[in-house]
């Protein structure tokens, strides 16, 4: 129990700890021609996979029930399971993938659809130019396995404890304290060019939550998510080339 919460605890203090620190750091000469290094961006990203896939995965397999499998989403899979179990479960098995399936295609066309009509209407800049999301489909497939595994791993604990119904938005509250703590996501607010990507992260954690209570899935809660950032990056891009028609 206590090694749950101390995984999670430092979690969020590890995103504090680095979010501040850069933040302190930024405007120094070393921290500026580090920024501009073509090492920096594979640098950057590696350590990004370390945090939000490592973290989790690390108290998966060393936490002693830090993370349970069924809070984290990691549903298994009927065909690897061979004869483990019986026809009547893997029927379940089967019936209860559909189902999440079926609830990941309603949620990420309703979601695409009013997220798509925002951005139609307030995805201008100052001089009337359609804004172009600085996001391109394989990078939303990146960021969707980043953060689904990320806001998974901050569910576990608190379902585990309080049910999926409850853990799934205590752990919405944790994202939402550990990014009103973050200068990085106050100054992306800010930035007219960075503002809507940040808003439709914002939006994808409320909407990741709330598949989370119709189908406890890491999978599916990935591909709801690209779904959604991948299909809104594609369609952006594309009516910022024909001028914002």
């Amino acid at each position: 129990m206590t090694d749950r919460w101390l995984w999670l605890g430092g979690s969020v203090l590890v995103a504090l700890l680095s979010t501040w620190a850069t933040w302190f750091l930024r405007r120094q000469a070393w921290a500026q021609r580090l920024k501009t290094s073509p090492f920096f961006p594979p640098l950057l990203q590696l350590l990004r996979f370390f945090y939000y896939i490592g973290g989790p995965f690390a108290a998966l397999l060393w936490g002693r029930d830090a993370v349970v499998e069924r809070w984290f989403g990691l549903a298994p899979l009927p065909l690897l399971l061979g004869s483990a179990i019986t026809p009547e479960e893997r029927l379940q098995l089967w019936m209860d993938g559909v189902r999440g399936l079926g609830w990941a295609v309603l949620l990420g066309v309703v979601a695409w659809a009013i997220l798509a009509a925002i951005w139609w209407a307030v995805g201008r800049r100052g001089d009337g130019k359609t804004i172009c999301l600085p996001l391109s489909i394989p990078t939303a497939l990146r960021e969707a396995f980043f953060q689904e595994t990320h806001w998974m791993f901050y569910r576990n604990g608190p379902s585990v404890v309080l049910g999926n119904y409850w853990g799934a938005w205590m752990g919405l509250g944790i994202v939402a304290l550990e990014a009103i703590l973050n200068p990085w996501w106050w100054k992306a607010l800010q930035e007219p060019e960075t503002r809507p990507l940040t808003l439709i992260r914002a939006s994808m954690a409320v909407l990741s939550a709330a598949f989370y209570l119709q189908a406890a899935n890491l999978w599916l809660s990935i591909l709801l998510h690209w779904g959604v950032t991948g299909g809104l990056a594609g369609w952006a891009a594309a009516r910022a080339r024909r001028g914002g028609s």
